[in-house]
């Protein structure tokens, strides 16, 4: 399965934090193994602090590596996660679109500009957004479940919502879980959500985190 992790894309990939898609992952980001590897920590080390809510000690973590690689599109995508945080929206989408001219194929940066639409109550263009990045990636489970959260918040396209995890065999990921969960709280069922999410986590662990962020910020576990 194509599932990723920002929100800030690391702990699929190594830590899903709130907020936005963080994405760490491996493969050389310089030519200097040192630096290479004091850029890695740097980007940590702010992910941390976001994960703990300290939008200025990250950004301050953040701020050396983007001050001397400009164009380094992990470190882009991090400041647009502490800005997204920070609800600094313009800023945010402005980092976003940075690293994506710089690594046009970041998943995380084209995620986090969606997740951008939602926040600025565009649910609408929202969806539509992420149903154009999930023709592009028909089996990534996290755009499959970010796309039902916004069909089921507006009660939209029940055909549409049918063709999401119709499956009754769970699949590799947590994914398949938390959308059993969310159509639960859509028909006000919490009880049986709790069961999905609670086996959900015993089986995946910390790797539940981007979606239980994303269904924390649907909304639907108070829709009924």
């Amino acid at each position: 399965m194509n599932t990723a992790s920002p929100k800030t894309f690391s702990r699929i990939v190594r830590r899903a934090l709130p907020c936005c898609l963080l994405l760490c992952c491996g493969g050389r980001l310089l030519a200097d193994p040192a630096e290479d590897r004091k850029t890695e920590v740097a980007m940590q080390t702010a992910s941390d602090y976001l994960q703990k809510n300290d939008g200025k000690r990250a950004l301050a973590a953040i701020s050396p590596v983007l001050a001397q690689h400009p164009d380094n599109p992990m470190a882009l995508n991090i400041k647009g996660a502490i800005l997204t945080k920070q609800k600094d929206y313009d800023g945010a989408q402005a980092c976003y679109e940075a690293a994506l001219r710089a690594s046009p194929g970041l998943f995380a940066a084209r995620y986090n500009l969606g997740d951008l639409l939602v926040r600025r109550q565009q649910v609408e263009a929202a969806t539509d957004y992420i149903r154009t990045l999930l023709r592009e990636q028909p089996d990534n489970e996290l755009l499959q479940y970010k796309l039902l959260l916004l069909l089921l918040r507006r009660d939209a396209d029940p055909q549409l919502q049918a063709r999401l995890f119709p499956s009754e065999i769970p699949s590799g990921t947590a994914a398949w879980y938390y959308a059993r969960a969310a159509r639960a709280y859509r028909k006000g069922q919490a009880g049986e959500a709790s069961r999905y999410l609670e086996v959900a986590r015993s089986v995946f662990g910390d790797q539940t985190a981007i979606f239980q962020e994303e269904l924390d910020e649907s909304g639907l576990k108070k829709s009924r």
